[in-house]
């Protein structure tokens, strides 16, 4: 089973499978909590470490 990075080919790939591709919206970060907390969090430890 070869993957492909291709959007095209990614696309058309999930759609032979039957998978529905949900994109966030760019500059949206309500789209996606849980990545936006996680990056708070990763980036006020990052300023903490001396």
């Amino acid at each position: 089973m070869e993957l492909s990075l291709y959007p095209k080919d990614f696309g058309k790939r999930a759609y032979d499978k039957g998978v529905t591709l949900d994109y966030s919206r760019p500059n949206k970060s309500t789209d996606n909590l849980f990545v936006e907390s996680f990056n708070g969090l990763f980036r006020d430890e990052c300023r903490n470490i001396k």
